[in-house]
C-alpha cells in the first residue's frame, strides 16, 4: 500500500464490531470491511460539508473505480476499532485515498487503497474536482496534479 502524505489531514472514525459484521468463523467477514470503510469515507465527507443532501443538490458525488485491501489481523466481536482515512493523491480526475484499520491494542489489522472520481449524476461521467469536493476529502487545489 502507498503511504499517505505526512502533511495531510487524517480522518478518524471509531466503530464497535457488531454481530452483523461477523462470518461463520467469528471474525469480520471480508466483504464487511468494504462497508466499514465506506462508512468512514461518508463520515469524512459529511463532516466536511459534502453529505448526501449536498450530493443530491449539486448532482456530484464519489464513485469507486478500484479497491484493494490487505488483511493483516482478524477483527473480532465487540472490539473497538479505529479507521484512519487519508488522501493519498489526486491526478487529474482520479483520486486515491488510504485507509488503515486498527484494533484496540493499536495494531494494524487492515490497509486499503481506494481509487475514485467525482461523478456527475446528470452527465453520467467523471468530472474535475470542485473546491467543495476537495475540501470534503481534506485537500486543496494545490494537491491536484
Amino acid at each position: 500500500m502507498t503511504h499517505p502524505h505526512e502533511n495531510k489531514t487524517v480522518h478518524i472514525y471509531d466503530l464497535l464490531v457488531l454481530e452483523g459484521h461477523l462470518d461463520t468463523f467469528g471474525h469480520v467477514n471480508h466483504a464487511k470491511y468494504f462497508e466499514i470503510l465506506e462508512e468512514a469515507r461518508w463520515d469524512m465527507v459529511t463532516r466536511n460539508g459534502f453529505g448526501l443532501k449536498e450530493i443530491h443538490k449539486v448532482g456530484l458525488g464519489p464513485v469507486i473505480l478500484e479497491a484493494k485491501i490487505k488483511f493483516k489481523r482478524e477483527l473480532r466481536l465487540r472490539e473497538k476499532i479505529r479507521i484512519e482515512t487519508q488522501f493519498l493523491s489526486y491526478n487529474k480526475k482520479i483520486a486515491r485515498v488510504g485507509h488503515k484499520i486498527f484494533n484496540e491494542t493499536k495494531k494494524i489489522c487492515a490497509e486499503a487503497e481506494i481509487l475514485f472520481g467525482l461523478f456527475d449524476i446528470h452527465r453520467r461521467k467523471i468530472v474535475n474536482p470542485t473546491p467543495e469536493w476537495l475540501r470534503a476529502i481534506g485537500i486543496t487545489a494545490a494537491d491536484v496534479s
